[in-house]
């Protein structure tokens, strides 16, 4: 086992100091429901197949903020030790979009009481900006008046360690840091994909019948950018609902809720900045509607928790 652990830590270092710039991927506060977003090795990781449609407003209140608009499943298939999954995705801030789809494939190794599982996703981005739309402060700079659009194929790598009442992920995104603009005039730099490391880990631990408590950690950052960490708390009654708190070292704080009745799962983040911009938005609000679809052969054995 210390030997797993030693294994799975230096794979993940390897790649993330191999060639160590703002954030370029969609940002998410309930990431722990929409996991193969930021890891493709949790493909297939569930005794289900969950469907999820989630809905993000960051900064409320300002014309051009970021809006995020996400649906993914995942699931396993032959013996269970194959897991695969999909996720379409729509980035929006201002003039600048972008949209994906990333297909993610999972093998998993099944130990006494816990798996490993190693995944790799092929991702699509197309990254659209619309030049009209742009106002420069140096009135001679002109870029354009129509949308340009760019299409760039990428990929990310996963590893997840997981039983069924701890975990532990880590993940890289743009591998192949392609370009999907050249600079311009000498003006603006050039427009390049940076890698997005992730490493996350929780665990759930029951206070008594019907009441369980899961703390966990989401630690992000890019390619010689800062490390930015979600700490995470929920308390679920009767496996059926749940409530919490996030506090994300960028100086914010992000409220939880949901529930899950049958295969129906829903909730709720309410993100608040405490930095000066929170004084001129009405926060940030992210939804999430999905369905959890029972799998008849029941192929997943280890897994952890259920919701």
């Amino acid at each position: 086992m210390i030997q797993l652990f030693k294994i799975f830590i230096l794979s993940f270092f390897i790649l993330t100091f191999s060639d160590l710039k703002s954030q370029q991927s969609p940002m998410y506060s309930q990431y722990m429901f929409n996991d193969i977003a930021i890891n493709p090795a949790l493909a297939g990781s569930t005794p289900y197949f969950p469907i999820r449609a989630s809905v993000r407003n960051q900064w409320s209140g300002f014309e051009g903020a970021p809006k995020t608009t996400t649906l993914s499943s995942h699931g396993s298939i032959l013996d269970g030790n194959i897991g695969i999954g999909a996720l379409l995705f729509q980035d929006e801030t201002g003039p600048v979009s972008q949209t994906g789809v990333q297909l993610a494939y999972s093998y998993h190794i099944e130990f006494y009481n816990s798996a490993l599982s190693l995944g790799l996703a092929g991702i699509g981005y197309n990254y659209s900006l619309k030049e009209n739309e742009l106002d420069f402060h140096q009135t001679e700079t002109q870029i354009g008046s129509s949308t340009y659009n760019s299409f760039v194929p990428d990929a990310a790598f996963g590893l997840y360690y997981y039983s069924e009442n701890f975990y532990l992920g880590a993940s890289v995104y743009q591998l192949f840091q392609n370009t999907f603009r050249e600079s311009i005039q000498d003006v603006f730099g050039e427009n390049k994909g940076v890698r997005h490391y992730f490493l996350s880990a929780g665990l759930i631990k029951e206070i008594n019948q019907g009441l369980s408590f899961e703390p966990s950690v989401l630690i992000k950052t890019i390619d010689a950018g800062p490390l930015q960490a979600d700490l995470n708390f929920k308390v679920f009654f009767n496996n059926s609902f749940w409530t919490g708190a996030s506090f994300r070292t960028d100086k914010s704080a992000i409220a939880l809720l949901g529930f899950q009745v049958g295969v129906l799962h829903v909730s709720y983040a309410f993100d608040y900045s405490f930095m000066s911009i929170g004084q001129y938005s009405s926060g940030t609000h992210e939804i999430s509607v999905g369905l959890n679809l029972p799998d008849p052969r029941n192929r997943r054995h280890i897994y952890y928790w259920n919701y």
